[in-house]
């Protein structure tokens, strides 16, 4: 009997179009990661700097939001937060965005990648608490004050995926211990 090839989603077919629009290449890795996240799975993955850890934990969440949105993906706007990424490292936040915003872009998803950090404008902030992006891009401690709003599970209602980045870096540290803080919150 032969076995028929899976099935591919139409959120998976999109993005295997762009990256082959962008001549990229999937790792193993990075496939597997996607069908465990596309079958409700969550985990911890290593993989050295550079090797595509991002794209592998960053492009599931778009190819579900696809397959969940079939026939209005690329006119769904002001979603709600969706993924919330958290990184302990400032200095990566705005590569991580610029990447992530240029994947939407090109797929034609009009989602908005957001920052926050202790660098972040009033401005911004105000914004912001009228209305988050789908994905936010967080430091440790301004999600602990995003976390100490009085609103917050209305913040947080449409929240679907969290991502906590460099874990390494805040193992035994007091920010780790503010991550799982944040997020048993968050989980409850």
């Amino acid at each position: 009997m032969q076995m028929k090839p899976p099935k591919i989603t139409p959120g998976e077919q999109i993005i295997a179009d762009w990256m082959q629009a962008m001549n990229f290449n999937a790792f193993e890795f990075q496939r597997q990661a996607w069908q465990e996240y596309l079958q409700g799975n969550s985990g911890l993955l290593n993989a050295p700097t550079g090797f595509g850890k991002t794209f592998a934990l960053y492009l599931p969440v778009l190819m579900d939001w696809i397959n969940q949105h079939p026939k209005d993906w690329q006119t769904k706007k002001q979603n709600g937060l969706q993924l919330l990424w958290i990184t302990p490292l400032r200095a990566l936040a705005k590569d991580l965005q610029r990447a992530m915003q240029e994947v939407c872009d090109a797929i034609g998803l009009p989602w908005e990648i957001g920052m926050r950090s202790g660098d972040t404008s009033t401005t911004e902030r105000a914004k912001q608490k009228k209305r988050l992006p789908e994905v936010l891009i967080i430091t440790p401690e301004s999600l602990h004050l995003l976390l100490a709003q009085k609103d917050y599970p209305k913040v947080f209602s449409t929240l679907q995926t969290v991502v906590t980045d460099e874990w390494h870096e805040l193992l035994g540290t007091k920010r780790g211990v503010h991550v799982e803080l944040a997020l048993c919150r968050l989980k409850r």
